[in-house]
């Protein structure tokens, strides 16, 4: 049978228009907004959003079968604090998100980009933290999770070097906390080094 999956998708904002997602409007409420860069499957997202329904969670996948697959099982849920939305993380990251309107931004197992040539497709870089630090509300986190050594150093670099960021949390191999991401159930099995770290948002001046 098929899922309408209306109740959950967020349409995306045409490239010619110049405006940012109203996440009140869209939700019917104020509750805090986290976002999630590249769900996969959507495990974690959705998992989140039933056990924390104060919350409204909004994921982004630009795969369209991953994309359908997590609307679908959001809307057999019923996960009126759940949006989905097909689109470009870096495009969102860039154009699509108002300053201070999220409280956690999640980017687990980004694709690393391994080779020298195809460093610069990396999401995590000067510019991603630099717009994290606009969209994300004073106090707000960014949680990051690889299983690439050289983008964790990547990673930490950027943010470190952020004056709007500062560390709360480093977490290597066997320290990093276990999560449930597809990815991360993948790679454990595989003996990979999971990097977790986070960052808070410091008040403006």
């Amino acid at each position: 049978m098929p899922v309408d999956v209306s109740p959950v998708v967020l349409e995306p904002i045409p490239a010619t228009q110049d405006r940012q997602y109203d996440f009140a409007a869209i939700f019917g409420n104020r509750n805090p907004v986290e976002l999630e860069l590249g769900v996969g499957k959507g495990r974690f997202l959705i998992q989140q959003a039933e056990q924390r329904p104060d919350v409204n969670f909004v994921g982004v996948e630009w795969a369209s079968r991953y994309f359908r697959l997590v609307a679908e099982r959001a809307a057999k849920r019923g996960l009126a604090n759940f949006r989905i939305l097909r689109d470009d993380a870096s495009h969102v990251t860039r154009h699509s998100i108002a300053p201070q309107s999220l409280h956690v931004l999640h980017v687990y197992f980004p694709d690393p980009w391994p080779k020298a040539r195809h460093l610069k497709r990396r999401l995590i870089n000067e510019l991603f933290a630099r717009q994290a630090a606009q969209t994300l509300v004073d106090g707000g986190r960014v949680c990051l999770a690889t299983d690439h050594e050289d983008y964790a150093q990547q990673m930490e670099a950027v943010f470190n070097a952020a004056p709007e960021f500062k560390q709360v949390s480093r977490a290597i191999g066997e320290d990093a906390p276990e999560g449930v991401t597809n990815w991360e159930v993948k790679f454990r099995q595989q003996g990979r080094t999971m990097h977790k770290f986070e960052y808070r948002r410091l008040p403006r001046t």
